[in-house]
């Protein structure tokens, strides 16, 4: 298989399954994911109710070879509780991650901690590639605290408009070296 073919991916942990996203997998909840004020801000989003077409529409442009959209499902009732969305620069051999644990009731049970591992162990080593990039809005301290602590290297700051149209909001640019993942693996 070459590199910029098409793949569904299915990676599993001990409580869930990550995997490609089809457009039946949307659902009413998904829609109502960003609706939650706090989780739109995280995401620098407007805070927006999507119907299950537009969930489908969206799902449907990740091509599985450049952009995949991956989703994370409770092992036990099957449940879609969130979302990955990674965009591979095969040029550079790098991928841009983002994640969304949109459920309010699953966050901060490990959901993201736990797909973290097998998403980064299959771009990293099943594909090859050397880094991972991903931005975080200034107001989540959480999550920055989350890059520092996974040995992610802060790059810059950039501003850009505010989705709710006041003003602009700060960005932190991360970068996360395959060797520097693999040395907090080994910590582990």
């Amino acid at each position: 298989m070459t590199e910029h073919a098409s793949r569904f991916i299915r990676l599993e942990t001990p409580h869930y399954l990550l995997r490609t996203l089809e457009p039946a997998d949307a659902t009413a909840s998904w829609g109502d994911w960003l609706t939650d004020p706090a989780a739109a801000q995280n995401l620098n989003a407007r805070p927006v109710r999507m119907s299950i077409e537009a969930i489908r529409d969206y799902v449907e442009k990740f091509d599985r070879a450049t952009a995949h959209l991956l989703g994370i499902f409770v092992k036990d009732t099957n449940a879609l509780i969130g979302i990955r969305s990674i965009y591979v620069d095969w040029k550079r051999r790098e991928f841009l991650v983002n994640v969304l644990v949109g459920e309010s009731e699953a966050r901060n049970k490990g959901a993201r901690g736990e797909t973290r591992t097998v998403m980064y162990r299959y771009f990293f080593e099943e594909l090859g590639l050397d880094a991972a990039r991903c931005s975080v809005v200034s107001t989540n301290a959480p999550m920055l605290a989350v890059m520092t602590r996974n040995g992610w290297r802060h790059e810059h700051i950039s501003r850009k408009p505010n989705a709710n149209g006041e003003g602009t909001v700060e960005l932190h640019h991360f970068r996360l070296t395959r060797d520097a993942w693999r040395q907090k693996e080994h910590e582990s």
